[in-house]
């Protein structure tokens, strides 16, 4: 064989055999390198899951807080609007309840003066009827309370009968009872 010849076979053996082995070192670099790519976008998954939690945990909580306040505002102003309600329900008690009072108290006066009178039986009737309407009014006083006023309104009540002076002081008690209750006082 030709000296070229062999030379030349080495030579084209020494390059497969290196191309082998420089292949078999590039392919192991590469596969490191995909692997190491592989890897890192896992972190980058895993990172960006974990910060979508944590956001979607923040805006679930940030909701709660929010319908938590507005549900704490429509219950304040729920309870605003029961009370004025009430206030007004038993300001109309209150008013019904003095109105019909002062009624019979006239109607007291007009019988008292018309004793002995023509018109002595039919004022005697006119006072029993207020009398009765003082009575109903007082019902609805006691179911709205509350007790000192309903104690106040008694006193008022069973005060028609007594002098004119006890009537009026009567009247100023009910008077500063039913303005407490109704002011909170």
């Amino acid at each position: 064989m030709n000296q070229e010849i062999a030379a030349a076979l080495i030579a084209a053996g020494a390059a497969v055999a290196g191309g082998v082995v420089t292949g078999w070192f590039t392919w192991g670099a590469a596969r490191r390198q995909a692997d190491a790519a592989w890897a890192a976008g896992q972190r980058q998954a895993d990172a960006a899951w974990a910060a979508g939690r944590r956001q979607a945990d923040a805006a679930w909580a940030a909701g709660e807080r929010q319908a938590d306040a507005q549900l704490a505002v429509a219950r304040q102003t729920l309870s605003a609007q029961a009370r004025a309600v009430e206030r007004d329900v038993r300001r109309a008690a209150y008013v019904a309840f003095l109105g019909k009072a002062d009624a019979a108290h006239r109607a007291l006066l007009a019988h008292q003066a018309a004793l002995g009178t023509v018109d002595g039986p039919a004022r005697r009737r006119e006072f029993e009827a207020a009398q009765a309407a003082v009575r109903e009014a007082l019902n609805v006083v006691r179911l709205e309370g509350p007790d000192d006023v309903v104690t106040a309104a008694e006193t008022l009540e069973s005060a028609l009968s007594t002098t004119p002076a006890g009537y009026e002081t009567a009247g100023r008690d009910f008077l500063a009872a039913a303005r407490a209750a109704l002011t909170g006082a």
